[in-house]
């Protein structure tokens, strides 16, 4: 086990929350762009299958960063 102080822990949970952060904007923004388009009943466009494949991009980096942060945590000793 890896004994890390609250300092070192601090700041991997700010890098952590940065990282989170930044693909939420990103998925939330191509998404609503994909929605807006669906609920005007517009014909979807190369565009808009783009814009959903990066928001379901930044959705897995999401699910990425939480496996590996939960691990991480998991293998912490705090005394």
């Amino acid at each position: 086990m890896t004994t890390k102080t609250i300092e070192e822990l601090a700041l991997g949970e700010r890098k952590f929350l940065h990282d989170i952060a930044n693909h939420i904007v990103v998925a939330h923004g191509m998404s609503s762009f994909v929605h807006k388009a669906l609920k005007e009943n517009r014909p979807l466009e190369e565009k808009d299958i783009d814009r959903l494949e990066r928001a379901i991009e930044a959705i897995n980096k999401m699910t990425a960063l939480l496996k590996e942060r939960r691990a991480l945590l998991h293998s912490v000793s705090v005394t």
